[in-house]
């Protein structure tokens, strides 16, 4: 569950912010009166909130987005490979 996503809030809103996003999520009705409670309770209180910013840094669909968007490098063969020679040292 991602607090900052029920209720449509960012890492840096109030506690008077997070009360005010939590009233309007209630208003829009997307997500239950339970899950939106939960997502406040979860924000409201400093060692959970911190924890969720840690973990919801990322957004993994955006960065998966654009690592699929980027150019795909084909090898045609492997003769087009080169070799290391730094790893050749006898032990």
């Amino acid at each position: 569950m991602n607090p900052y996503k029920i209720l449509g809030a960012n890492p840096n809103m109030t506690q008077r912010d997070i009360l005010q996003a939590a009233a309007l999520a209630m208003r829009t009705k997307l997500y239950s009166a339970q899950e939106i409670a939960i997502a406040q309770k979860e924000l409201m209180n400093p060692i959970t909130k911190a924890s969720h910013d840690f973990i919801h840094f990322i957004e993994v669909p955006i960065s998966c987005d654009e690592f699929l968007e980027r150019p795909y490098c084909e090898i045609s063969s492997p003769t087009d490979l080169k070799r290391l020679s730094c790893f050749d040292k006898k032990i």
